[in-house]
């Protein structure tokens, strides 16, 4: 069956926000800086121009959503205010009637710069006199502990990990793009969104206008985000400004090129953690220090990173304390912001790579030893996070028979088993209306789809409560004037949240027809409107999942997976087929992490990827691997049943390769990603 959003895709006939066209449309050119760190001494403006926006014309800054913890917050100006801290900072901005005058006007824009030394990694700055900020490169410092601290002293057996995890750029096959519309008084605005609602908070907070002066709507397709499409972005500002000013519409297409050094990167994290645990392999605990590369500020919600990632390093075990201390630093590189998994990924290899460590020196088999610390029947970390129940015994079951048939099966390759689970950001829950009269019902929903199939997940659960056909109801997303409230779709929220939210509705509105004594027939028939509105509120839960993976090496060093098995728990598969779909990419872009996918600076901070290739985006050659997608059901606390998967595939796959290629060259690794040259190095040295 061909799902209702996937025929125009299929078809070529996608409309995305490119494709649209308004009358007088003007284009919003940026300048951007080429120095990692510098003063800026002049700007010589371009010539006939119709607009040219600078510091001194927005003076505003771009809204950040911090860990209330942070010590050192410093957000970033829509255009740079003096300085600049980082390749690719826009620096000057400018409005041309034709789109294809802007490389030209950009190289006419003569800027004089005094460079200033930058700093580029973490270890730089944690240790360098240079500061990037007045108050200095730390931005959150935060000593996070719990549970009972003694049994440390209690332990065994102690072991210890290094790993560095690089930055990704996030590669959406659509880079960004909006068209702002000022109209009388109110700012339209349409976009490549994944989250309308966050657009619209965060265009409120930037500009100083009234909530109900703007409208968000997204475009009829986006294609691809990967969590750098949730928020509002300096060119939204910028068009939006421009708009207000010269009352046109003014359309800004993020290009490939821009897009490789924008905000937002995602990983770049260093960690050096222990695990403490008895001679009959019981985990007690864990303690260590987590670093968080923000880049130049503090941007959307990264600073909440380190904190993030540092409470997920328990996993799915039993464990008896945590104490981890979680560091956020500026950098002169672009600002970190959401990719998918956002420190689910992170935080699972830490964790596994461990584990692995642990079974390796006790001489364990490494599954027995998951099955004796894992989670049976739901569980409160040390640090307070509430696990749900789910099916974790289930899961290393299916998973360890695998695991044995493999290991028998590819005799001198490396085999892996790996287990995590991970938070699915359902809280606070999601907005939902149903409109029904005048022939039909229409079904809004403030989750905004990416590549997923929202519409038919939605009109499912809808026509499964009001006994309607679900190919005969509309459904509109992402669109802030027909709800009042809304989140978005990321942190793998969208099946668990927003689905929970139609349900709601939906029965909802059947009680209101109760109560007016009307059929559902008669009430679509009817000239009369009626409507229901809810905001689901809901709490955060967890997907867990247990990966087995296969990796070889070929004769030029380069890693090739051969097979990979995805076991997860996903509550209620509600479209199996986008199951499966959401779990076959998520599992390249785990892989892809270990020997592919890097965003690498030099020492004076500038990228040396020039290209999407150089950034390593896999290929479907990179996907020759077997994949077995399997799942159980273990339905979800939620009115929809359903847990989140649209980033399990990453977080399993992530490990689970990392560790099958530790046992493949029989040598511990400590970083991401992992080069044909590095792993030549590693094997010819030992």
């Amino acid at each position: 069956m061909l799902l209702r959003e996937l025929y125009n895709v299929v078809s070529g006939k996608s409309k995305y926000i490119d494709d649209i066209e308004l009358n007088d449309m003007l284009y919003l050119g940026v300048v951007r800086s080429s120095y990692a760190r510098a003063k800026i001494q002049s700007i010589t403006e371009p010539s006939n121009v119709i607009l040219t926006l600078s510091w001194d014309k927005v003076k505003t800054y771009m809204p950040v959503r911090p860990d209330p913890r942070v010590q050192n917050l410093v957000k970033m100006p829509v255009l740079a205010n003096g300085s600049v801290n980082f390749v690719g900072q826009p620096i000057l901005a400018f409005i041309v009637k034709d789109r294809y005058e802007i490389e030209d006007k950009i190289d006419e824009v003569g800027i004089d710069y005094e460079p200033l030394k930058p700093i580029t990694t973490i270890d730089e700055a944690i240790k360098s006199e240079e500061k990037i900020h007045e108050k200095g490169n730390i931005a959150v410092d935060l000593n996070l502990e719990g549970g009972k601290l003694e049994q440390k002293y209690n332990a065994d057996i102690v072991v210890e990990r290094e790993l560095e995890q690089d930055r990704i750029v996030a590669n959406p096959m659509e880079p960004k793009g909006i068209i702002a519309y000022y109209d009388g008084d109110i700012l339209n605005i349409i976009g490549s969104f994944q989250s309308s609602f966050r657009i619209k908070s965060d265009l409120q907070e930037a500009l100083g206008i009234p909530a109900d002066k703007i409208i968000v709507k997204s475009a009829p397709n986006v294609g691809g985000g990967f969590g750098n499409k949730v928020p509002a972005h300096p060119e939204y500002v910028l068009a939006s400004l421009a708009s207000m000013i010269l009352k046109k519409p003014i359309k800004w297409i993020e290009t490939r090129k821009e897009h490789l050094t924008n905000p937002t990167q995602g990983r770049g994290v260093k960690s050096k953690v222990k695990l403490y645990a008895k001679n009959d392999g019981t985990i007690l605990g864990v303690e260590g220090e987590v670093y968080n590369d923000l880049g130049a500020y503090a941007y959307t919600i990264n600073t909440n990173t380190p904190a993030f990632i540092a409470s997920s390093i328990n996993g799915p075990y039993k464990m008896s304390f945590m104490k981890i201390r979680a560091i956020g630093v500026y950098t002169n590189k672009p600002p970190t912001g959401p990719y998918r998994g956002a420190g689910r990924p992170e935080a699972t290899l830490i964790i596994e790579t461990l584990v692995e460590d642990l079974a390796e020196k006790l001489g364990m088999d490494p599954v027995n030893l998951r099955r004796k610390n894992i989670i049976e029947n739901g569980f409160t970390t040390p640090l307070g996070t509430k696990i749900d129940n789910a099916g974790y015994l289930e899961l290393l079951n299916r998973g360890e028979k695998v695991y044995r048939e493999l290991k028998e099966k590819y005799k001198g390759k490396g085999v892996s088993l790996i287990a995590f689970t991970e938070i699915v950001s359902a809280a606070p829950g999601e907005g939902a209306k149903i409109r029904i009269g005048k022939g039909k019902i229409q079904l809004f929903v403030g989750s905004g789809p990416h590549g997923q199939t929202h519409h038919s997940t939605f009109s499912l659960l809808a026509s499964e409560v009001l006994g309607y056909p679900a190919d005969k109801i509309e459904v509109i997303t992402n669109d802030t004037e027909n709800l009042k409230e809304g989140i978005g779709s990321f942190g793998s929220r969208t099946a668990a949240a927003a689905g929970s939210a139609v349900i709601l509705a939906c029965q909802g509105i059947l009680n209101e027809l109760e109560k007016r004594r009307i059929s559902l027939l008669d009430a679509i028939n009817s000239d009369e409107i009626i409507e229901y509105e809810t905001f689901s509120k809901t709490e955060n839960i967890f997907t867990p999942g247990v990966y087995v993976a296969v990796v070889d090496i070929d004769e030029l060093y380069v890693p090739k997976v051969i097979e990979c098995y995805s076991i997860d728990d996903v509550g209620r598969a509600l479209i199996p087929d986008e199951v499966e779909a959401q779990i076959t990419g998520g599992v390249l872009q785990g892989i892809s992490q270990v020997y592919l996918e890097g965003a690498l600076y030099d020492e004076n901070g500038s990228p040396i990827y020039g290209s999407i290739s150089d950034a390593g985006v896999p290929t479907a050659i990179d996907a020759s691997y077997k994949l077995n997608v399997e799942y159980i059901e273990t339905p979800s606390n939620l009115p929809s049943k359903a847990r989140g998967i649209g980033e399990a595939g990453t977080t399993g796959a992530l490990s689970a390769t990392f560790i099958a290629l530790e046992k493949r060259i029989n040598k511990k690794l400590n970083k991401t990603p992992i080069s044909p040259s590095i792993l030549a190095k590693i094997i010819e040295n030992a």
